[in-house]
């Protein structure tokens, strides 16, 4: 189970702040986001302006005079690795395909590649992370519009996992079975996110891999229960 963002639900999302409270609330590691700087710094952070200003516009220096209400400033992936334990999982989502080489040498130089999972809506950002390793854990983030192209995408560079929106899944809940049944015979590894309603823990249980959700604690304690019935 990933925070998303970190522990979001209850801390500032992004920050270190939130991502250590997930690890400390029992989430297995974190799901986080790349992008670049103006001049080419990879940092943390969801959306492409913060504070109506474009983050191409911004230089690092620039990025770093704002702040957020916990005080902290917008990290970068770096100071993210550093900050967590080497046995946190690391969900990159790359928001950008220019932000796709620097994300895996990155994760490289520091050692984070064997757990990091690299994710994209942007196919191309995933080819080149696939370009420069072949053994890349890389997956495909899909809502509605990129099902399609999951078969063609897996052959062509071979995917880890397909991390689909659970609200993809709700309208037809035997269809979706039956998808992830497939898609899981075919090797993949399946996450869901964002999932923040314990009740999709149960409704998909045997055919998912991961949880991506905002509710750490929540989903921790849904996560034990599962796990007692099994005994």
């Amino acid at each position: 189970m990933l925070g998303h963002r970190g522990y979001r639900a209850k801390f500032v999302e992004n920050t270190i702040e939130a991502f250590k409270k997930a690890r400390e609330y029992g989430a297995d590691g974190i799901e986080y986001d790349s992008r670049l700087t103006k001049d080419g710094t990879l940092v943390v952070l969801h959306d492409d302006s913060i504070e109506n200003r474009k983050l191409k516009e911004l230089t690092y220096y620039e990025l770093k005079q704002i702040h957020f209400k916990n005080g902290e400033t917008v990290p970068t992936v770096e100071e993210v690795i550093f900050n967590l334990d080497e046995r946190a999982i690391l969900n990159l989502e790359i928001k950008e395909v220019e932000a796709a080489v620097p994300s895996y040498e990155i994760t490289k130089r520091i050692n984070a590649v064997d757990r990091t999972l690299f994710s994209s809506f942007k196919i191309d950002a995933l080819r080149k992370v696939r370009s420069l390793d072949k053994s890349a854990k890389v997956g495909l983030l899909s809502e509605y519009n990129t099902l399609k192209y999951v078969d063609e995408l897996n052959n062509e560079i071979g995917l880890y996992s397909l991390n689909l929106w659970i609200d993809a899944l709700k309208d037809d809940i035997e269809l979706s079975k039956e998808l992830l049944h497939k898609w899981k015979e075919k090797g993949l590894k399946i996450f869901l996110w964002t999932v923040n309603d314990p009740k999709y823990l149960h409704t998909f249980k045997g055919l998912y891999d991961g949880i991506i959700t905002d509710e750490v604690e929540k989903i921790v304690e849904v996560r034990r229960q599962i796990a007692k019935e099994k005994l």
